[in-house]
């Protein structure tokens, strides 16, 4: 009666099982003879190919054709029988499913063989690897943030040792001097009428020089911090109006300007552009020798994606060794007697094609003249 009962709980589990069950008789005594199918669990029928005809005693490889190669699955079972144990196959796919396949030994001529749908599992291991490199990139994206942010910290942090070094130099200058003129000034006893004129100049150059840094600090920082929207933009037009303010600002003094026709569009800005170019023509008409004509000559190179703009002068020329360090905010190779400026024109020009998303590059040797350039990606 138990053995009844025994026989009727392994019945029943072994046809409710979802893994495909197959048992395979083996001879052993027969190296050469493959294993034959004795029973098949339901999931296992419904996998099997051969449904026409019954599939006891049928090879295996002709009850699952493809599923295995041949050889291999024979020694793998006569393996099993000699010595016990498991092995497992590996996956099998079939018509967009995955399957993984398991033999064991059962008696010393019977294997069993359990097939498994991993299909759902392959599912979510795509699923994983789909979301870990999502993961991998968002957080290749964050660190690269992280970088770039630190990046512009440094340079804020950079420009503001400069700004502290400015202020206590370039801006207290200007206000000794005032201070100072104006205590000789309110003693009228100790100076003559050309003498208190003089010491008027001498205020209200001083003044000048401090309100001109102050604009250009104004400009740099409204470059640095403003929205800049891109659009299309000639630099036809961009050239022609820098070389319009650049009458009012040469100061009188002659200059011969050079400018090739049919210059292309890009992508920019155009009030920002005409600020970066006219700053450039204005550096190339100031730092010349003594007794030469300043020369300024533009022109653009056009690639698959990009333009660049050069402005070429006549000027004294920047040795290597200063070529990055004049676009550094504060940051003058000459004194004030020499060449005067605020030390900001440059950086707000390489400030300004950043924004733009541009590159900025010189080309000089000293007493040779220089040549800038600007590359921006052309507009379609």
């Amino acid at each position: 009666m138990e053995m009844e009962q025994a026989e009727q709980l392994y019945r029943l589990m072994f046809t409710n099982m979802r893994e495909a069950l197959a048992i395979l008789r083996l001879d052993v005594h027969t190296p050469d003879a493959s294993p034959q199918v004795i029973e098949m669990n339901p999931a296992a029928v419904k996998l099997c190919r051969c449904k026409s005809f019954n599939f006891k005693n049928c090879l295996v490889t002709d009850c699952f054709p493809g599923w295995f190669e041949a050889d291999r699955f024979r020694e793998y079972c006569h393996r099993l029988a000699a010595f016990g144990g498991s092995l497992e196959l590996g996956e099998v796919s079939r018509e967009g499913s995955y399957y993984r396949v398991r033999i064991f030994a059962l008696t010393d001529n019977h294997i069993g063989m359990v097939i498994s749908d991993c299909t759902r599992y392959r599912e979510e291991e795509a699923e994983i690897a789909e979301l870990m490199e999502k993961l991998e990139k968002e957080a290749a994206t964050m660190d690269r943030r992280v970088a770039e942010r630190t990046a512009q910290l440094e340079e804020i942090n950079k420009e503001l040792d400069s700004f502290a070094f400015s202020v206590s130099h370039d801006l207290r200058a200007p206000i000794r001097a005032m201070q100072a003129f104006a205590e000789i000034l309110l003693d009228d006893e100790l100076q003559t009428p050309a003498e208190r004129n003089a010491y008027l100049v001498r205020i209200k150059t001083a003044a000048q020089g401090m309100d001109r840094l102050i604009q250009d600090l104004l400009a740099y920082s409204r470059v640095s911090r403003q929205e800049i929207p891109l659009e299309p933009v000639s630099l036809d037009q961009v050239v022609r109006d820098a070389a319009q303010q650049l009458e009012l600002v040469g100061g009188g003094n002659p200059y011969r300007l050079e400018i090739s026709s049919d210059l292309p569009m890009v992508i920019g800005h155009p009030t920002v552009l005409v600020q970066v170019v006219l700053n450039l023509m204005t550096n190339g008409i100031k730092f010349v020798p003594q007794g030469v004509v300043p020369l300024v000559r533009i022109w653009a190179d056009e690639s698959h994606e990009y333009c660049r703009l050069y402005v070429q002068d006549n000027g004294i020329g920047i040795a290597p060794q200063h070529q990055e360090r004049i676009f550094k905010i504060f940051e003058r190779l000459h004194s004030m007697e020499s060449y005067p400026g605020t030390g900001v024109g440059l950086a707000i020009v390489r400030k300004a094609v950043q924004r733009l998303g541009g590159r900025i590059g010189l080309e000089s040797k000293e007493g040779e003249g220089s040549r800038f350039w600007i590359e921006l990606r052309r507009a379609e």
